[in-house]
């Protein structure tokens, strides 16, 4: 008998990279991942025949995006990344004017970002501007219709969820909320993977409200 074709075979699960870029994209379309870290959402953009752009504050962490960016090109990958080195409140300038309000798909990390409580103390009128700065640069970037994948880890003392977070800095009345965590924290609704304490929002970007 052979064991290995009786055995369960699941598929492994995607990164929410991977799987946010194919739910909330097609080919061609813009990525932007604010705070790329090394680069794997481009990588997976770049896969998945996207433009993405990359902005990442530390300038070693931006070479390593650089250079995985560039064997993701060399073996095959049909789209194409830039990566830039700067702040948030840079964000215009960065990306020029021909990218704003043109993504389908922004990604915000704030887990990477430690904004959350990962280095040292937390002060939560840090951790709530934060936040507001970092959707504020999103908005400036999603197109309208266009979708925000907010990701953090909350660590102790900071005992706020992420979706009161977003709540406290009004980002309700520029985004609908569309994902959320499931209670466990195993697993968000879009089915990919998550690690102990982290929390997924995915936001859709909608027309402000006006009151007249």
């Amino acid at each position: 008998m052979n064991l290995a074709i009786s055995q369960k075979h699941e598929a492994p699960q995607r990164t929410v990279a991977a799987l946010a870029i194919a739910r909330y994209t097609e080919p061609g379309e813009l990525v932007v991942d604010l705070g790329c870290g090394s680069g794997r959402a481009l990588v997976e953009a770049i896969h998945a025949d996207r433009l993405a752009i990359g902005i990442e504050r530390n300038s070693r962490l931006a070479r390593e995006a650089r250079e995985a960016v560039v064997q993701a090109t060399v073996h095959g990958g049909p789209g194409f990344a830039a990566v830039v080195v700067g702040e948030l409140a840079d964000v215009p300038q960065l990306v020029g004017s021909d990218s704003l309000h043109r993504a389908s798909l922004v990604f915000v990390d704030l887990s990477r970002a430690g904004v959350l409580g990962v280095h040292g103390r937390v002060e939560v009128a840090g951790v709530v501007q934060r936040l507001s700065d970092a959707l504020g640069a999103a908005r400036q970037l999603v197109r309208e219709g266009g979708h925000v994948v907010v990701r953090a880890e909350i660590r102790q003392p900071f005992c706020r969820d992420l979706a009161e977070l977003l709540s406290e800095v009004g980002a309700r009345s520029e985004f609908e909320v569309v994902v959320v965590p499931v209670p466990d924290r195993g697993q968000c609704q879009m089915r990919c993977r998550l690690t102990r304490n982290e929390e997924i929002v995915v936001l859709r970007a909608v027309s402000p409200t006006n009151d007249a």
